[in-house]
């Protein structure tokens, strides 16, 4: 079974206008606990602040906070993913774009965000029972060696009497 990213999208993402401030953002981000937010025009995906916009785009450029809006820092190369795309290709395309977030798509319906924590959590679950699997049928195995070596060594009297019969 692959792994797919479909169980670990996070449908409850926190959105915002873009022509919010960036001051409103960043007190949403606070109050959400959250460090990134999708941005919107109305029912439409334009956008994506991050933590990274916030450092390059303002801080770093010293922009004021309570003047400058979302759309004018936010990001607006926007990296895609099918719902149900495979664990594996959502990775490629985080590494490939050096981020740690996809939007997840169902056509052209925005249905929440991936985070590569949770794509690496799902993976290292799947990993961890394929391991659990490959240690019990290994122990079961050992098992039956260590028993099997067992009856021979209790056979070994026996047979060193037949032995001994057969050659007298």
């Amino acid at each position: 079974m692959s792994c797919r990213i479909t169980p670990v999208i996070q449908d409850s993402v926190v959105t915002i206008n873009q022509y919010r401030t960036v001051s409103e953002a960043v007190e949403l981000m606070v109050a959400r606990g959250s460090g990134s937010l999708v941005v919107m025009e109305g029912s439409a995906v334009v956008g994506y602040f991050s933590e990274r916009d916030l450092l390059v785009r303002v801080v770093g450029k010293k922009r004021d906070p309570l003047r400058t809006p979302i759309y004018e820092v936010m990001t607006r190369d926007l990296v895609r993913v099918e719902y149900d795309a495979s664990c594996k290709e959502s990775l490629n395309r985080m590494k490939e774009h050096r981020i740690r977030h996809l939007l997840a798509f169902d056509g052209p319906r925005f249905v929440g965000v991936v985070s590569m924590r949770d794509i690496a959590a799902v993976m290292t679950r799947s990993v961890s029972y394929t391991d659990l699997t490959v240690n019990v049928v290994g122990g079961v195995v050992l098992m039956v060696v260590l028993s099997v070596i067992g009856f021979l060594i209790y056979m070994v009297p026996d047979m060193l009497g037949l032995m001994r019969r057969f050659f007298e």
